[in-house]
């Protein structure tokens, strides 16, 4: 290489090095000091690219400070958001759909996990080998939760009558010991109690899925308020996008994130990342998850009529400008 060129090159790179210094400089200064933020968190394997995202700075690269409130269930937090305590919250599409009937102003902001890891897990001293063998016996449920809404799933499904079975209403908090202590025969749980009541029963847990292979899905929720000035939540989506990509280039490391924060079983951990997905959309299947389990109230509570326009209360705006491919919604 001649001397001409090599000098070529250097002026070059100073050029180009130059350039990208000045432009992170003036994103920086556009982005201006970090925007507050408020979060009600579940913790669940679920809330995982928030968890990484916090871990590797990505909120703070994105321009935010983000305040994170830890409560035990998806219920719960979005109790926290309506009150006005916290401008964001996680939880699962069933809870949002029951929600909004008493906090219209509720607003899906993205679907950030789907998993599939509801099961029924019985007690085989029981005499509980096969689903039909669950006819005459007690099962535990928390009514208004994954754990109802499956049940009635798996019993229709094979074909057992609701009438055939007692359904124990049991608080969430008492799901693993009620089937531990002998008090049901067999309990409708999600990943933590499925998980505990199988650890605890050893051999003598019989389990089957229970969600018929549909996803359900882990949301960020807002209140309609926040999306008129909706900065943060786009700061917050750019945050989680790189959290996604990040877990997708180093998915040991990003499970480990989790594992250290919560302080998860590697073995659960390795349970429930095999049925789980961490990604950041808006898809039409949220739309259908919402209405089926609308429409599944509706009947339970003995009303006619069609379940609400979800569109109405998803707010497509920061994901359409962040990720519009991530936005699959049929409008």
């Amino acid at each position: 290489m001649t001397a001409r060129k090599t000098t070529l090159l250097a002026v070059l790179l100073v050029g180009i090095l130059a350039a990208c210094g000045c432009q992170s400089r003036e994103e920086q200064k556009q982005q201006g000091p970090p925007l507050k933020i408020s979060l009600a968190l579940a913790p669940f394997p679920f809330s995982g690219l928030i968890v990484i995202a916090d871990d590797r700075g990505f909120f703070k690269e994105s321009g935010l400070e983000v305040s994170i409130e830890e409560y035990p269930f998806g219920f719960v937090t979005l109790g926290v958001l309506s009150r006005g305590e916290a401008q964001l919250a996680t939880a699962n599409d069933i809870v949002f759909a029951q929600k909004i009937n008493d906090d219209p102003s509720l607003r899906v902001v993205a679907s950030i996990g789907l998993t599939n890891t509801n099961e029924i897990v019985a007690r085989k001293d029981r005499n509980i080998h096969v689903p039909s063998d669950l006819k005459g016996k007690r099962i535990g449920f928390s009514p208004d939760t994954t754990s109802e809404y499956y049940l009635r799933s798996f019993l229709l499904t094979n074909n057992i009558p609701p009438s055939e079975v007692t359904a124990v209403n049991i608080t969430p908090a008492r799901i693993v010991e009620a089937i531990v202590s002998g008090e049901v025969d067999a309990i409708s749980g999600w990943d933590t109690t499925v998980y505990g009541a199988k650890k605890q029963l050893g051999e003598n847990a019989a389990s089957w899925p229970s969600q018929n292979n549909q996803d359900w899905h882990w949301l960020l929720v807002t209140r309609e308020s926040l999306t008129q000035n909706p900065e943060p939540i786009k700061r917050f989506l750019r945050a989680l996008i790189k959290a996604e990509n990040f877990l997708l280039a180093h998915e040991d490391e990003a499970k480990m994130i989790i594992i250290r924060k919560w302080g998860f079983d590697p073995e659960f951990m390795r349970q429930v990342w095999n049925k789980t997905r961490l990604n950041v959309s808006l898809n039409q299947s949220l739309i259908t998850s919402l209405e089926n389990f609308a429409r599944w109230r509706m009947n339970k509570e003995g009303k006619g009529g069609d379940p609400p326009n979800f569109l109405n209360y998803i707010y497509t705006g920061a994901l359409d400008e962040i990720d519009p491919k991530a936005v699959t919604i049929f409008r």
